[in-house]
């Protein structure tokens, strides 16, 4: 029965990609997601914006199969309050909704999504570079707030090439799946994280992109189950310094918050995109393929280096954040001469 199952699950997860991969322009004309290439954009033919749809129907379909209402309530309701962002998202991917309504939208949705469980919101974070833990009190619900919108942010803005935004989402999934101390759910979420690095390859050769809905559901549904896994380490008294946090997400979120203050700073829309990305100046240098295998080789040593206790956390944020400054800076040289 147990194999039975498993084979079920493989014979869907094939159907599912084989339907979106072999029928993706028919199913971007239909649903009206169709992204075309034009001026600030880097690819060159029509391509659909259901990346993210594979993975929405294959992660519904295991929490049906595996009734995971009756026994992973709380994730059954964190991948739920995911779907009302893939739904914003794929609003977003059809009409184009204006950045700060859907940052506002965002905002009121993730309030009452995070109100609704004490376990969706940061109570407490140990600094380690310090040694002291602080005590959130009334900010949690909107502290918590605040990381998922930026990690939402982040990871929407690293959406710029082939595979890159879903490369670091499959990792975020995979590597939180090993801290799950239930048996039955980590399976279940080495599925998912499986199914979700085979959809990526799908996105790699450009069968389509993730979109909006891509980022905005799995954004959200990262940021929930980081929170999640957090307060569980928590009760386990198994202590995780916030700079350890900062460091799963730091490559997205730093190249995020760069573009925010250089737009700012020549008083442009910080929501208005560009092509002034760390993704879009490797890719003006090199193929997609060696573009991607930098991201996460970085991203894998960082996490190495923090999990092993190579260097302490805050060294490797300060080595990252060196490393990032002198390529952009040399980069930007670079194109700025040769343009």
């Amino acid at each position: 029965m147990f194999v039975f199952s498993y084979l079920i699950i493989l014979l869907l997860a094939t159907i599912i990609l084989y339907f979106f991969v072999t029928y993706n322009l028919k199913i971007g004309k239909l649903l009206d997601v169709l992204d075309h290439p034009k001026s600030g954009k880097i690819h060159k033919k029509i391509t659909p914006l259901i990346g993210s749809f594979p993975i929405a129907i294959f992660s519904f379909i295991l929490l049906l199969y595996f009734d995971f209402f009756s026994y992973y309530k709380k994730i059954f309701y964190l991948f739920l309050y995911s779907y009302i962002f893939f739904i914003l998202g794929y609003i977003d991917d059809r009409v184009k909704l204006n950045a700060y309504l859907k940052l506002s939208i965002s905002t009121v949705f993730m309030l009452l999504i995070l109100n609704s469980f004490e376990v969706f919101q940061i109570k407490e974070i140990y600094v380690l570079s310090i040694d002291k833990k602080i005590f959130l009190g009334n900010f949690d619900l909107f502290f918590s707030v605040l990381c998922i919108l930026l990690l939402m942010n982040s990871l929407n803005l690293v959406d710029g090439i082939n595979g890159l935004a879903s490369g670091f989402a499959t990792f975020w999934v995979f590597l939180l799946t090993l801290f799950v101390n239930d048996q039955n759910l980590f399976i279940i979420m080495t599925i998912l994280s499986i199914f979700m690095l085979i959809n990526t390859i799908f996105i790699i050769k450009g069968f389509y992109f993730l979109g909006d809905s891509g980022t905005l559901f799995l954004g959200s549904l990262v940021g929930i189950l980081t929170i999640l896994t957090y307060n569980n380490q928590i009760i386990l008294n198994n202590i995780v310094p916030v700079e350890i946090i900062f460091i799963f997400f730091m490559i997205p979120g730093i190249d995020m918050f760069r573009l925010f203050l250089v737009r700012l700073f020549k008083k442009k829309d910080p929501f208005n995109g560009d092509l002034n990305h760390m993704h879009h100046y490797l890719i003006k240098q090199y193929p997609l393929s060696f573009c991607l295998l930098f991201y996460f080789f970085i991203f894998i040593a960082t996490i190495i280096f923090a999990y092993f206790q190579i260097l302490k956390p805050i060294f490797i944020i300060i080595l990252y954040l060196t490393i990032y400054i002198f390529f952009i800076f040399f980069n930007e040289k670079k194109f700025k001469n040769t343009s």
